[in-house]
């Protein structure tokens, strides 16, 4: 088989793409693997965001960690709920030890988003509503960057806080061991590149 330089010029560009990928994608993986959860008590102003496995209830555990000074200015906004789900449906998800007072005056849910696209926008009307400059944002570690993303083009006044999750049923730090693990940073990975374009090229 004879290679024209045609050939070989798309061939190394096709591989060079792949190794740009992979060595971006290991970065990703890296960074998601540093994130470090902010102060719990830095910020009575809370988003969670569904989705993951485990978000709910870790993130209500958090709420749960509060000093008496921060509940006191308590806000919690759960973000992606879905049709149906109910603050009665909330305390069956949680603990017997957590407040359950806190679900009446401070919780608010928010049924309408249905992805990280949408939980920025749902996020910024909530802040905007309760005159919110700084909340402390909780999903799961490997979603982190994306919706940091999502959030600062919709709100780029707002200060965030993060405190990620570590997903149960995956160990990121072994992603090559596991092919669901490598494909959940993947695909994640993906989206993020997908959202930052859109938001760069199309501004939304």
């Amino acid at each position: 088989m004879i290679f024209t330089f045609k050939k070989i010029f798309f061939i190394t560009f096709f591989l060079s793409l792949i190794t740009y990928f992979f060595i971006e994608l290991h970065s990703f993986k890296e960074k998601i693997l540093t994130l470090q959860k902010h102060p719990i008590n830095l910020s009575p102003k809370i988003v969670i965001l569904t989705g993951g496995t485990n978000r709910i209830k870790e993130g209500f555990e958090v709420v749960n960690k509060l000093d008496k000074k921060s509940i006191t200015n308590l806000k919690v906004l759960v973000s992606g709920t879905g049709k149906g789900f109910s603050k009665l449906s909330l305390q069956e998800k949680l603990n017997s030890n957590f407040e359950l007072k806190l679900i009446e005056c401070c919780v608010e849910l928010d049924g309408v988003s249905q992805n990280t696209y949408s939980n920025a926008i749902e996020t910024s009307k909530w802040v905007s509503m309760n005159n919110i400059e700084e909340i402390l944002l909780i999903t799961s570690n490997y979603h982190i960057p994306r919706a940091i993303l999502e959030f600062q083009n919709k709100m780029p006044n707002l200060k965030i806080l993060f405190y990620p999750i570590k997903p149960k049923q995956h160990q990121i730090n072994k992603w090559l061991k596991s092919f669901e693990t490598f494909s959940l940073v993947s695909i994640e990975y993906c989206k993020y590149i997908i959202a930052n374009i859109r938001i760069k090229i199309f501004r939304i």
